[in-house]
């Protein structure tokens, strides 16, 4: 028997979008499906690894685009979100913490669901779009307010030992149970039946849908956990911290040790470490089963023919990588995301692209794709050209994305200003830099420079700011990130030889 609070929603949903839309006779209209993914690393098979079993996303991978070098501009929920859902840069919207709305800083922005709110679509959101606390929600975006935004703790459990706890409980957790006793199958369902009520409406949509999972707590239904072997799937690239690194580079893993499950400080043992990683992969792999629920619904419609589809993680993630977990660094871990892009009226979409890109260049494509012009001045650039493989567009681009962290870790929970340090990185073709500055005296006192490549899976493992034969190139980005900082962008992005 269906569950009568989808009967509900169902009925309420079936109200908005057949009783108060218009009729509108323009069949040409084009719609969207935007998809994040809280804390998701390039961990899919579309991405090269080989122990994740992604098939729906790696499916969509094949249908669109893949962007191999996609970076956020902060590699934590709040200044991420904010950056690719208003298009601008966290120096541009204020939002550099866990807490701050940007709309208390900045009243001009429009963001991406609400210019096509604005445009006349049907914007619902479903799960964690905006950043999941109360006063980061954004009720100007939506036709009606979001579907269970925020997410308690405590919600993310099935068991009741963990429940019981209030908020954070073991870090991990496995049930037996179906898909939809964990909220992300819970979003499913409700995105479906989103999808099913838009099928009737003649109005086109914006649906975006925030899936939870694979944030901490790792807690997702068993036949996840049996897709893996767990001594298998266990595998850190680079353990240890990079040489010649600063300390406040760093953090202590705070996030992850406020489970009970985990030490408060010292060494987490190896068993745990195998643990995290089984259980971060079952995550992945359950995210990724909701996926192609959502898109096979659409395509049941007919209406994966006039919607783009657009899967994006808000930030990467350590796995114990570089003697870090969870976000909150300037480093490749954290900063690179998966991005793919669909779009079914691009004839012979390009299926990877290797320039770097940034996620505040999704407004700008997903709105040019779709014929939408912004209200206010957008930070990023379109990435259609690179979508339709265009040479000469390919030629033009700027292979540079920028990401800054501040410090101390405790300063992303304060509303006020306590923040001491802030770290600016810039990352082009072969390197990555970072210059960290006295927030007080904006003195650069701290430099980080690091040689990456694929070989090593863009690991940093040794700084060579101070190291002779590498102080030019130093130089040369230092320059980039002081003219990023006073938002002369034209310098900060200028062609890369």
């Amino acid at each position: 028997m269906f569950n009568l609070k989808y009967i509900i929603i169902g009925c309420v949903l079936t109200f908005y979008v057949l009783g108060c839309s218009p009729n509108i006779s323009d069949t040409e209209f084009k719609n969207v499906l935007f998809i994040t993914i809280d804390d998701m690393r390039p961990t899919l098979g579309c991405y090269g690894d080989q122990r994740a079993i992604t098939p729906n996303l790696d499916s969509l991978a094949k249908m669109g685009t893949v962007f191999n070098k996609a970076y956020c501009q902060s590699a934590v929920c709040n200044p991420s979100r904010t950056s690719f859902l208003t298009g601008l840069r966290p120096d541009e919207t204020g939002v550099v913490n866990l807490v701050s709305h940007f709309r208390e800083k900045k009243t001009d922005i429009y963001t991406l669901p609400q210019i096509f709110k604005e445009y006349g679509y049907e914007s619902f959101g479903v799960g964690k779009v905006f950043h999941g606390k109360k006063r980061t929600q954004d009720t100007l975006s939506w036709t009606i307010p979001s579907y269970k935004s925020i997410g308690i703790k405590s919600e993310q459990y099935y068991l009741k030992e963990n429940k019981k706890f209030g908020k954070k409980a073991s870090s991990w957790e496995m049930a037996d149970v179906k898909d939809n006793e964990y909220l992300d199958g819970e979003f499913t369902d409700v995105a479906i039946q989103h999808l099913k009520n838009l099928s009737k409406s003649a109005k086109p949509f914006f649906l975006a849908v925030g899936f939870l999972k694979p944030h901490l707590p790792f807690t997702a239904p068993k036949k996840y956990f049996d897709l893996y072997d767990r001594e298998k799937v266990y595998s850190p690239q680079f353990k240890g911290r990079p040489k010649e690194a600063p300390d406040l580079a760093f953090h202590n893993s705070e996030e992850l040790r406020g489970y009970t499950d985990i030490p408060d400080l010292g060494e987490i043992s190896v068993e745990k470490e195998k643990e995290l990683w089984h259980a971060y992969y079952a995550c992945v792999s359950y995210v990724d089963t909701q996926v192609g629920k959502i898109i096979k619904e659409l395509k049941a419609h007919h209406l994966d023919n006039n919607t783009i589809i657009v899967v994006v993680g808000d930030h990467g993630y350590h796995l114990g990588e570089q003697g870090v977990w969870c976000k909150s660094t300037n480093y490749e871990l954290a900063a690179r995301v998966p991005l793919l892009i669909y779009c079914p009226w691009i004839e012979s979409q390009s299926d990877n692209v290797e320039e770097i890109v940034e996620l505040i260049d999704i407004y700008p494509t997903v709105t040019e794709l779709c014929g939408i012009d912004s209200r206010h001045k957008l930070s990023g650039r379109s990435l259609k050209g690179l979508m339709k493989g265009n040479l000469e567009y390919k030629e033009d681009w700027n292979d540079v994305a920028f990401n800054q962290f501040i410090r101390p870790y405790e300063s992303l929970f304060k509303v006020e200003n306590e923040i001491e340090n802030i770290g600016y990185s810039v990352r082009v073709k072969d390197y990555r830099y970072v210059g960290w500055f006295d927030e007080d005296t904006d003195i650069l006192y701290e430099e980080e420079l690091y040689h990456l490549d694929q070989g090593d899976h863009f690991i940093e493992k040794l700084n060579l700011a101070e190291d002779p034969m590498y102080r030019e190139i130093a130089k040369i980005l230092q320059k980039r990130i002081l003219a990023y900082k006073k938002m002369n962008y034209l310098e900060a992005y200028g062609k890369v030889n």
